[in-house]
């Protein structure tokens, strides 16, 4: 099975390498910067689709863990996304969200980010991942996405709670280790499809 992979260069991404490789898969790492570039690498730009499209020649499948930039990279990284696999009618995306495109446990009709639950001052990250989520739907992809809630530097526990739609009652951070873990494992088992799934201690 070979996958590509987007954004291993990040903190989560970079344990998705991790368990990916623990697993014996055959990934291709998509990076922007030539210092990032290690064998099996494909050297290009997540804004340029013509990049996007050639390096998905080839895979089975895609783990995103695209970081929002505050200028629509996400967006525009996840529509060029969709056009190629569809292009190569590629099917299953798992993808790193945020806890914030949840729905709210208290204002079910309310994303967590809209409600009474949200912490955070600044929405724009939260706004283009729901945008992000908007994009999958309408889409026939078999997609998931991953909605951890405050992501800490901790060790890997392999002990976390997860949930379709909400983020699991109380919870309040999640390791970029046991994030990625849990990401490796819903795409390889091909689990919540078309779901979002909060994940937390």
């Amino acid at each position: 099975m070979s996958l590509l992979l987007i954004g291993a260069t990040g903190k989560t991404g970079q344990y998705i390498q991790h368990f990916i490789e623990e697993k014996g898969l055959q990934a291709k790492r998509f990076v922007r910067l030539p210092e990032q570039v290690q064998p099996g690498s494909i050297l290009g730009d997540i804004r340029n689709e013509e990049d996007v499209l050639q390096a998905m020649s080839g895979a089975e499948g895609v783990i995103c863990a695209l970081n929002t930039e505050g200028n629509g990279t996400l967006l525009i990284g996840i529509q060029h996304i969709i056009r190629s696999m569809q292009e190569y009618k590629i099917k299953r995306l798992v993808t790193i969200g945020t806890a914030g495109i949840l729905q709210s446990e208290l204002q079910p009709h309310l994303l967590r980010y809209q409600s009474i639950e949200n912490k955070r001052v600044n929405h724009e990250a939260a706004m283009e991942h729901e945008q992000a989520y908007h994009t999958l739907a309408e889409s026939e992809l078999d997609w998931t996405i991953v909605c951890p809630t405050r992501l800490v530097q901790t060790e890997f526990t392999g002990e976390y709670r997860v949930q379709k739609n909400i983020l699991p009652t109380g919870g309040s951070q999640i390791s970029f280790a046991d994030t990625a873990h849990f990401t490796v494992s819903a795409y390889l088992r091909e689990t919540f499809v078309r779901e979002r799934v909060g994940i937390c201690y």
